[in-house]
This record gives C-alpha cells, sequence and structure tokens, in this order.
C-alpha cells in the first residue's frame, strides 16, 4: 500500500502522542540518579589519585637514575636527557686541606731530586772516613825530632869550637861575609845536616838532610792546612811557611804540591840569612 509523506507524518505523531507508550518514572528515580552520579564522581577522583601516585613514583625512580656515583671511579654520572655526562671530583681533595697538584710518574729508572720541606734542616754532609780534618790527621813522626833549641847534641848559638866539642865533624865549607855553611855529621847529631855558623853569633841555621819531625808532628809530608792549623801564628812566605818555634826561634816549612818536603830551624838573633 503507498501512502502519502504526509499521511505518514500524521501516522508517526498520533502513535507518539498514544498515552500507552508513557512510562512513568518509579517513585525513588531522583534518589537512583544522585547516588550515581556520586559514584561517577568517586571513581574519576580515584582514578585521578592513582594516576598522580604513579607519576610521583615514576618521578623517583627517574631521578635515582639520573645520579649514579660510581665510587671505583671517583666520577659522577648525571643524566638529564638520557645522555650521561661524567665529571670527575679534584683528586686530593680533604677537609682541611686545599687540593694539590698530581705529580706523574716516572716512567723510567730515573734519579729523583726532591727538595727538602720549607723550614727543615738541611742535610748533613757526610765526610768519608778517609777524610779527616787537617787538625786530625795524625802527627808525622818519620825521621829524626828537629827541636825548638837544636839538633840532637848541637844548639843554636853554639860557635864552631863549641860544635866540634860535642862530636860533630864540619865538612864541605862555603864562607861569607860574616857566616860559613857547612855539612855537619857525626855522633853529635841525628843525621846529617846542613848548619850555617855566625862568626858574631854562632849557629844560626840547621836544616836536616832527610826527612825530620817537629815536636808537634809537623814534617816531611804534612800538608799545608795542617801546617797552618798546628801553627795559629804561622805565615804564609815565598815557597812556604814559617812558623814560631820558640822564644828566640822559628820553623821554616818548605812546599810543593805534596806538602812539607823539608823543614828548618832558624835563630831569631842571626846576621846571615835574611
Amino acid at each position: 500500500m503507498n501512502i502519502s509523506e504526509d499521511e505518514l507524518e500524521q501516522r508517526l505523531r498520533a502513535l507518539f502522542a498514544d498515552e500507552r507508550l508513557d512510562l512513568p518514572p518509579p517513585p525513588d528515580a531522583g534518589t537512583v540518579i544522585v547516588a550515581g552520579a556520586r559514584r561517577r564522581r568517586h571513581r574519576r577522583q580515584g582514578a585521578l589519585t592513582a594516576v598522580g601516585v604513579a607519576a610521583a613514583v615514576v618521578v623517583v625512580a627517574g631521578g635515582l637514575t639520573m645520579v649514579r656515583l660510581h665510587a671505583d671511579e671517583g666520577t659522577a654520572v648525571m643524566s638529564a636527557d638520557g645522555a650521561p655526562i661524567s665529571v670527575k671530583p679534584p683528586e686530593n681533595l680533604t677537609p682541611g686541606r686545599q687540593p694539590q697538584p698530581s705529580i706523574p710518574a716516572p716512567t723510567s729508572t730515573q734519579d729523583i731530586d726532591v727538595s727538602p720541606p720549607p723550614g727543615s734542616a738541611p742535610p748533613r754532609t757526610v765526610r768519608p772516613s778517609s777524610a779527616q780534618p787537617p787538625s786530625k790527621l795524625p802527627p808525622v813522626l818519620s825521621g829524626p825530632l828537629l827541636a825548638s833549641d837544636g839538633f840532637g847534641s848541637i844548639k843554636l848559638g853554639m860557635s864552631e869550637a863549641q860544635l866540634t866539642a860535642q862530636g860533630v865533624t864540619l865538612s864541605g865549607a862555603e864562607p861569607g861575609a860574616s857566616c860559613t855553611v857547612y855539612t855537619a855529621q857525626g855522633s853529635g847529631v841525628p843525621a846529617a845536616a846542613t848548619v850555617v855558623v855566625s862568626k858574631a853569633v854562632g849557629l844560626t841555621v840547621v836544616t836536616p838532610q832527610q826527612a825530620a819531625h817537629t815536636a808537634e808532628g809537623v814534617g816531611a809530608g804534612s800538608t799545608k792546612d795542617q801546617v797552618l792549623a798546628t801553627y795559629p801564628e804561622a805565615k804564609e812566605e815565598s815557597g812556604g811557611i814559617g812558623a814560631p818555634a820558640g822564644a828566640t826561634s822559628e820553623y821554616h816549612f818548605r812546599l810543593d804540591d805534596t806538602g812539607v818536603v823539608q823543614t828548618s830551624l832558624m835563630s831569631l838573633n842571626q846576621d846571615c840569612a835574611g
């Protein structure tokens, strides 16, 4: 059956207007609707709270993984966007102490010169056992003794006659204007010696022809420093050193590179040699 659109519209309106199609609401419809709305609101708030807690956990966990301390390497690795950043702390950093520069270890066997700390005493120089101070060298006692007043039985001031009376033989005379040089030997002297005898004042110079020593232990082989240390009033002269021997005499030590090579005794009261 074909009906027009106007007729169809009229039938539908009549159908919707029929009271038999109405469904009256139950008496507690308002209470049920309000309770349902409250339940939905509580569910929504619970879901939001759970999401917040989960986000906080994620943030804390992420923060813990962002900063990691490497105790074995002494470095701190911080990741802000997933890219690691390595930061190495200063070495030798302790409370109350300034950072000290690192000293590289030597790459090969070598001598390392270490300066003493400021304020410390300088290292002492240890002398070898054989290097003794000049004044501590052993005394020279080789050869006969040349005393401060003479040589053996002959004494300064003796005349030629007195010398021969002591058993001394004078030979090889070399006369001068006022003095004569002899070689003296015999029982009156410990060894042959060159002597100078003044006609006016007698024996003025005695020089043993072999190694001799003084009573203070200076003789052939003694060093220049040892002579000066033994005789504080000694004075250097051409070819040697002159040193006081007694109240009226003095020693003259002839030196070369090895030390004393000859020792003479000279009277201060003489007119022969200068």
